[in-house]
């Protein structure tokens, strides 16, 4: 990154010959790295020590601040512990299919490149530009992990952010500039730690009537960290505070009792039996069955991704040897039997549930959310627009067709490109599907879009099949996405997961209800049309945008001066 950087330390021998490097310092910074990609390990599900995020990134920081980075090719260094922290957080990624170990090992390879460029932009702007740490430490890392959430479609999974998920009073920053805005300030207060833990080591290590080891610029550097950390996390805490003691206002009286069904199937990638097919349609309808007799009250309920695969002979148009008035016919049977206890069965209740969409005309095959009203009819339709690469398309894969003929997903899915509202009770629910929620932009641009046409959802619905991953901490960090989109947009935001982790999460992120893991069941939830608004909706992501475009010119200004 720069020559100033980086040196390789060693001790002077016998006949003034260098002697050869001690292992711990040649690879002190694969050492301090790797200490750090640890504590931010067990930061995050499955540990989930929430507390330690606020230190993971002090080992890290003391690499920044350091005059030089000890060892031989520190930039490999950090780039090997940020890839062995990234393997070990998508560790779930290969489980549903050996040929995913390649997406895998890909994946975390490239999420690794951002803890050497991080680390080499903070040096840069510390030890070239001389802005102080407390500032260049956490507007190089909001930038570059906004930059990460973006390119290649994103992948905004296990931000530092993520790890206080479970602590409104600390997410509701996320109204502002997203979750980036958490992250901001965790980065900045680590800072700070960092600095009161240098000026705490260099007083033990004073000799008793010695002046300070500790420079005097540096001590009152350190002590204006200390003081903007704690300043800034004051600032957190009673915003967090004022925005959870806000009263609600209710758009009107309306309000929309929903079931949302857990289902428990694991994934696998070879084909059912008819029985098995057979047996777990039943055990769909068993649920819903039972969730009407319990609550008798519903006006909707909700089936997660993919529960309606199997059944597309039940949908119109989308097999050329089924009429639309038969496929009426077999889905209104069905669906009658599937939404009616004995005792119900003139009041069906609709039904929103995601399948496949086949359209042989067309060619296309989409994942989507579809709602079957209370006549046994297809009303309303959402086409997953942001595909999960690997999940749902391999890239290359159409310049390169041998990649299908690996890929145990063929040549995926096709995209759809426009937000949908389903309008029930007069709410609007906005549904996205699967790993959608994971990405804070997207969901705005929909909740945006919608609202420009006079059809602004009061409700998110997350319609998502996580049994991929087999109970694994995937379905925490998917819950933790789904908790910001809440905050970020301020609005209830439902999740109906197979496998789980199904919940209601109010516009403040707070998880009311969440189901099992890995355990089928039904949650309740009434939801009412509220008035709220956010700072994020408005400005988007303009804030870390331009902390990344600051540093990345400053830095590459640095580079520039290198070579002339």
């Amino acid at each position: 990154m720069s020559k100033h950087t980086t040196t390789s330390k060693t001790d002077g021998g016998l006949n003034g010959e260098a002697s050869r490097p001690h292992f711990k310092e040649r690879f002190r910074t694969f050492i301090v790295a790797a200490s750090s990609m640890t504590l931010l390990w067990l930061a995050f599900p499955p540990v989930g020590l929430s507390w330690l995020g606020w230190l993971a990134l002090c080992p890290l920081i003391w690499l920044i601040e350091s005059k030089t980075l000890i060892g031989r090719r520190p930039y490999r260094q950090l780039f090997l512990a940020g890839f062995l922290f990234w393997l070990s957080a998508f560790y779930f990624i290969p489980i549903p299919h050996p040929a995913l170990w390649l997406g895998w090992l890909t994946v975390s390879a490239y999420m690794a490149i951002y803890t050497p460029l991080s680390v080499g932009i903070a040096r840069s702007l510390i030890h070239r530009f001389r802005i102080p740490p407390v500032l260049a430490i956490p507007l190089v890392w909001t930038g570059i992990e906004w930059f990460r959430c973006n390119f290649a479609t994103g992948m905004a999974m296990v931000c530092l952010s993520h790890t206080q998920y479970r602590t409104p009073i600390l997410i509701q920053v996320a109204d502002i500039f997203g979750a980036y805005t958490l992250t901001f300030v965790i980065s900045l207060v680590s800072v700070g730690i960092t600095a009161a833990l240098k000026l705490c080591i260099a007083k033990s290590q004073q000799q008793p009537n010695q002046s300070s080891i500790f420079p005097e610029n540096l001590k009152r550097q350190s002590r204006w960290a200390i003081a903007t950390a704690i300043l800034t996390l004051i600032a957190t805490l009673v915003y967090g505070r004022v925005k959870l003691g806000e009263d609600v206002t209710f758009k009107n009286n309306s309000e929309l009792a929903i079931a949302l069904i857990q289902t428990n199937d694991d994934v696998v990638f070879q084909p059912i039996t008819a029985e098995e097919f057979v047996d777990g349609r039943q055990r769909k309808i068993d649920l819903t069955q039972a969730a009407i007799k319990k609550w008798p009250d519903l006006d909707l309920i909700v089936w997660p991704e993919s529960a309606f695969s199997g059944y597309t002979d039940l949908l119109s148009d989308f097999s050329p040897e089924m009429t639309r008035q038969a496929a009426a016919r077999l889905r209104t049977e069905f669906w009658r039997k599937a939404t009616s206890s004995s005792y119900l069965s003139e009041n069906s209740v609709p039904l929103l549930t995601g399948g496949s969409t086949l359209d042989p005309k067309q060619n296309t095959h989409f994942a989507s959310a579809f709602l079957i009203n209370n006549n046994g009819l297809v009303d309303s339709r959402y086409y997953k627009n942001h595909l999960v690469m690997f999940g749902e398309y391999v890239p290359l894969s159409d310049w390169f067709p041998i990649i299908k003929k690996i890929s145990p997903i063929g040549g995926g899915i096709d995209a759809g490109t426009e937000p949908a509202s389903i309008r029930i009770n007069e709410i609007n629910l906005s549904p996205n599907i699967c790993f959608e929620s994971t990405v804070p932009h997207f969901i705005r641009n929909q909740v945006n879009t919608l609202a420009n046409q006079n059809k602004e959802p009061d409700v998110l619905i997350n319609m998502t099949n996580d049994g991929w991953f087999f109970g694994t901490s995937c379905l925490d960090l998917h819950l933790a996405c789904n908790v910001f989109r809440a905050v970020e947009m301020r609005k209830t935001h439902l999740v109906c997961a197979n496998t789980g982790l199904s919940a209601e999460i109010d516009s403040c992120g707070r998880l009311l209800q969440t189901g099992g893991r890995r355990q089928p069941g039904a949650i309740r939830t009434l939801v009412r049309p509220i008035e709220q608004m956010s700072l994020y909706r408005t400005i988007g992501d303009v804030i870390p945008m331009i902390m990344l475009i600051i540093a990345t010119a400053l830095f590459l200004l640095d580079s520039c001066r290198k070579k002339a």
